[in-house]
């Protein structure tokens, strides 16, 4: 039981920081958008592909488990967000959705507002509040918000594991881009007494946050990472500085470990989508630096 709990976290951390974006230009960086690309040229000898994900998703709603395969198919490995092979980083990934030691959530809101989010996790989690009582309320936000109930679906899929049973299968191996330690540290650079107000909006009317998560998924079936960038746009507004942490820096920080993983070996690639677009996305990091990156169609 313990092992599953722990990893819902994990895919829960993974949609967060896959899907924050919002505050990239909106010009259109490549002719064709789609969520799979190839990237070729700059001298590598081989392609390697790249693909952005959501990471918790009704399975009717993903793409094609048969579709993806091909293409992976043609590579040596897979690069995630984390190294799913690493589990000391999936233990601190577990223990990195709670607040800090001696800290609740009642720390962060009034009597009122935590008794109306009680009425919301209580809602759409069926437990009480009082089982989630210490954890961060971006990690509440987004589990409820991905809940079933949310959903639509009994057992929402996740791509990332997906990509595991698949590297398995193939014994390849699976690489990380960062740690859990960037990751948080990154989540963490959004105040918690901020979390806690965005958790108690959502408390006040949770159709909203449901309903724009609902639109990203179908704009995300449209497989157009344009138009899924420009909405994340519209239904975000957050500070500049934790947009910047959150996704500019580390798409930064990827580029010489997915530069590194290319030469060296065919790879194909999955992050978040919300990563892919924009002036700072990975896209147009890597045509920066020379590469071709091709659009494909599913």
């Amino acid at each position: 039981m313990k092992k599953s709990y722990n990893l819902l976290i994990v895919m829960i951390l993974f949609l967060f920081t896959g899907f924050s974006n919002i505050f990239a230009q909106t010009a259109k960086l490549q002719e064709t958008s789609a969520l799979l690309y190839e990237i070729s040229g700059n001298g590598l000898k081989t392609p390697s592909y790249l693909f952005g994900t959501i990471h918790i998703i009704c399975p009717n709603d993903m793409i094609p488990a048969e579709k993806l395969k091909e293409y992976i198919g043609r590579t040596d490995q897979i690069i995630l967000e984390l190294d799913f092979d690493n589990q000391a980083e999936l233990q601190s990934l577990g223990k990195a959705a709670y607040l800090p030691e001696g800290k609740l959530l009642t720390d962060y809101l009034t009597a009122e507002q935590y008794a109306k989010v009680g009425e919301l996790v209580k809602n759409y989690l069926g437990i009480p509040i009082e089982n989630v009582k210490n954890f961060h309320p971006m990690i509440l936000q987004t589990m409820i918000t991905t809940s079933p109930k949310s959903l639509g679906c009994n057992s929402p899929g996740s791509y990332e594991l997906s990509f595991m049973q698949t590297a398995a299968a193939k014994k390849i191996p699976i690489e990380g881009l960062e740690s859990v330690e960037m990751q948080i540290k990154a989540i963490n650079s959004n105040p918690l007494d901020k979390q806690a107000e965005s958790l108690y909006k959502m408390a006040l009317n949770p159709n909203v946050s449901v309903d724009e998560f609902k639109a990203l998924i179908e704009t995300y079936k449209s497989q157009d990472s344009d138009k899924l960038y420009e909405l994340m746009q519209k239904y975000f507004a957050q500070d500049p500085t934790f947009q910047v942490s959150l996704l500019d820096d580390r798409n930064t920080d990827w580029i010489p470990k997915i530069e590194k993983a290319v030469k060296e070996k065919s790879s194909f690639i999955a992050v978040g989508a919300a990563h892919l677009g924009g002036k700072k996305g990975v896209l147009n990091l890597l045509k920066e630096k020379g590469y071709k990156v091709k659009a494909i169609k599913l």
